[in-house]
């Protein structure tokens, strides 16, 4: 589990507990992270760093990477270096399964026939300023991840939120919703374990009906508060 503090990390290490996994977390900060459990290992380091990588996957039968960063004008690689070291690790591990998080931003606006006309106004500012650093990187991350010869799977949620699971949609591609709750989004992972529908595919997720203000929303993820 790369990315193992972040607010969807913690939540997909606890889910997978309660499920009765077996589960490794990768965080830069171990003495930070607030879970423990007989089934959980936590493993300190950057997940770029290959030896890092490969510590993380020691009898790991698949990899969950929620690896995430900040929006920012600088230039960022945080994604394309984890998925770089970790598929590395994975082929000499013979771990197979890789589900990485990236975004809905990173969707081609041609595709997104599920944006209003304010929609797809803010796709583009979002693409073009202030993410635009971090959704290359993520297309990069894409690029490593569907060229590498494990069983990926790129998981593409939209505005991710604080809010109680209701249950989420799922396709490949495009999925209608503005929003997915992380709670969901943690579902959507494990459930990936034993689905083969999206194997080597992109699949979209939200939460249907989910509605936030957009000014909270702009705090929580854009200002991070």
């Amino acid at each position: 589990m790369l990315g193992a503090n972040g607010p969807t990390g913690r939540r997909v290490v606890r889910l997978a507990l309660e499920r009765g996994h077996a589960v490794t977390a990768s965080t830069r900060q171990p003495g930070a992270f607030p879970l423990q459990h007989a089934r959980l290992r936590v493993a300190g380091g950057d997940a770029t760093d290959p030896g890092v990588a490969r510590d993380a996957l020691e009898d790991c039968d698949a990899v969950i990477s929620v690896i995430g960063s900040a929006y920012t004008r600088r230039p960022v690689t945080v994604y394309s270096r984890a998925a770089s070291a970790v598929v590395g690790a994975m082929r000499e591990s013979g771990c197979r399964r890789l589900l990485a998080v990236t975004s809905s931003g990173v969707t081609p606006l041609a595709q997104r026939d599920d944006l209003s006309v304010p929609g797809r106004a803010f796709h583009r500012l979002a693409r073009r300023t202030f993410g635009r650093t971090v959704y290359d990187d993520m297309e990069r991350m894409e690029a490593v991840v569907s060229d590498s010869p494990v069983d990926w799977t790129i998981v593409r949620p939209p505005g991710l939120t604080d809010e109680p699971g209701t249950g989420y949609a799922i396709a490949e591609d495009v999925v209608e919703g503005p929003y997915c709750s992380r709670d969901d989004l943690a579902a959507v992972l494990l459930d990936q374990l034993d689905d083969d529908r999206y194997r080597r595919r992109v699949a979209a997720v939200s939460t249907p009906g989910l509605h936030v203000g957009a000014l909270t929303t702009f705090r929580r993820e854009m200002l991070k508060r």
